[in-house]
């Protein structure tokens, strides 16, 4: 499970952030991003279909064990060639390519609350095959709705946001056609009555080379990978000591 480092004085809250369906956790395997451990539990994200490495394994390699090509550094994000509804697609068929991908995804999914609007971006970015994508995803922000105490459907009163901020990466598993990304990143809660909270979590992703772009793949199996070790302050030390690099935009 992961563990949260929350930048504000600690207190008990709800479960944030729930991109996958809590009655598909017995046979999707959905993820988790990083949560400490005296808080509830954390927010559900996507575990890719293949196993994740632990937090110990090794960071910046491919899956024969050499060093990721062209991912020593700082990354400069690239665009998609195209927007969408608002989400960009057409990311290039690149490791590059594949963390750009990853992070708008990533902030698209994570930054709202709207079961309509993450059913739509699940429909661009998951993989065909993954039939049941927009609706197993509509569902991750009723389940964030109900861990911050709000309606679980109907308009949200004025001030009410979440929003899922990238800020360092790594990857894992790079091949021609998968890449796995790591993402820390910040998530802001902000409530009218309990105020605005940031932690800092870690975001796995997987993705696929399906129909000329970077997509998620269907979750399978019941991968649980603990993150906890890999959870720093960014641009500190022991960030880069843990693997993460940074993202430019």
């Amino acid at each position: 499970m992961n563990q949260f480092l929350d930048h504000r004085p600690r207190r008990r809250i709800l479960p944030l952030l729930l991109l996958g369906v809590a009655g598909l956790l017995a046979c999707v395997a959905i993820g988790v991003a990083i949560e400490s451990g005296s808080e509830p539990r954390g927010p559900k994200v996507f575990t890719p279909p293949a196993a994740i490495p632990g937090p110990g394994s090794v960071t910046g390699v491919d899956s024969t064990g050499s060093p990721a090509p062209g991912l020593t550094g700082p990354l400069q994000l690239v665009r998609g060639e195209r927007l969408v509804n608002g989400v960009q697609l057409g990311f290039p068929h690149s490791t590059v390519g594949a963390v750009s991908a990853a992070v708008e995804y990533w902030r698209q999914l994570g930054s709202t609350l709207e079961p309509d609007r993450a059913a739509a971006v699940a429909r661009l970015v998951a993989v065909d095959s993954w039939s049941s994508a927009a609706d197993d995803l509509a569902k991750g922000p009723v389940a964030t709705r109900k861990g911050l105490g709000l309606p679980q459907s109907g308009q949200l009163q004025p001030g009410v946001s979440v929003v899922l901020s990238p800020i360092e990466y790594q990857v894992r598993s790079v091949g021609p056609d998968n890449v796995q990304v790591l993402l820390l990143s910040t998530y802001t809660t902000s409530v009218p009555g309990t105020g605005m909270h940031t932690r800092m979590g870690v975001y796995p992703l997987d993705l696929t080379w399906s129909a000329n772009d970077w997509r998620i793949p269907a979750p399978s199996g019941n991968s649980t990978t603990d993150y906890t070790s890999l959870v720093a302050e960014p641009g500190s030390p022991q960030a880069s000591a843990k693997g993460w690099q940074e993202l430019k935009r």
